[in-house]
């Protein structure tokens, strides 16, 4: 149909502005295909964030025939943990996590200097269980789909203004805010749209961005400016 051919489009579009083909990525690393697959394997680096598989007709002069074509999609801040694995020689998917928790320990610390009230309360276990959980969503690229470039700082982002969304609004339940909840409320409102994806377009309302930025703003009658 015309709507569906338009997805497509809206998807090609999609893929071709915010992400890397894995030929793109390891021409950016300077590495071959074999390396960035081992490293996948070794679990140093992420899996693709959107895989393509294409049914093909071609014509040509020689006649019609059909193929398939499969294609691996990386968002454009995966190069910069590629960058970081190579400039530190990274081997080991120990060496790596220590890396990534670092990193990520290090955004926490500046979303506190700018006033997000964070504590082990708000992660609902100690740090150290909650950056193995987001390093193997990492590895999954949980966070090359849901937010803009795939950043360790956009992953803290989200997790953050996410938490604190939910608990603000007690999982957006809560019928009336105080001002100063509204005003905390806002603030994570904007450092999530900051970091948040913004999608493919074939998501429909299960996205993100729908059930914490667009319904939250209208339950509590906000902006996110």
């Amino acid at each position: 149909s015309i709507y569906n051919e338009y997805l497509t489009m809206q998807l090609s579009k999609f893929l071709a502005t915010y992400f890397y083909i894995t030929e793109e990525l390891c021409q950016t690393l300077s590495i071959d295909e074999e390396t960035l697959s081992e490293w996948q394997q070794s679990s140093l680096f992420p899996k693709p964030s959107y895989c393509l598989q294409s049914q093909l007709e071609c014509s040509s002069y020689s006649g019609i025939y059909q193929c398939e074509e499969y294609q691996d999609y990386y968002p454009r801040g995966a190069a910069s943990w590629g960058q970081l694995i190579i400039k530190h020689d990274i081997t080991s998917s120990c060496q790596a996590f220590n890396y990534f928790a670092q990193q990520y320990s290090n955004h926490l610390s500046k979303l506190a200097e700018q006033g997000f009230a964070i504590n082990e309360e708000l992660f609902g276990s100690e740090i150290e269980e909650h950056l193995q959980q987001v390093w193997q969503q990492f590895l999954c690229s949980k966070y090359g789909v849901l937010t803009q470039n795939g950043l360790v700082e956009e992953a803290v982002q989200l997790d953050v203004a996410k938490l604190l969304i939910d608990d603000i609004t007690e999982l957006r339940t809560k019928i009336g805010l105080t001002l100063e909840e509204r005003q905390s409320l806002h603030k994570a409102l904007k450092l999530m749209n900051r970091a948040l994806s913004y999608g493919t377009g074939n998501e429909g309302k299960n996205t993100l961005r729908h059930r914490y930025i667009d319904n939250v703003v209208t339950k509590y009658d906000l902006s996110i400016k």
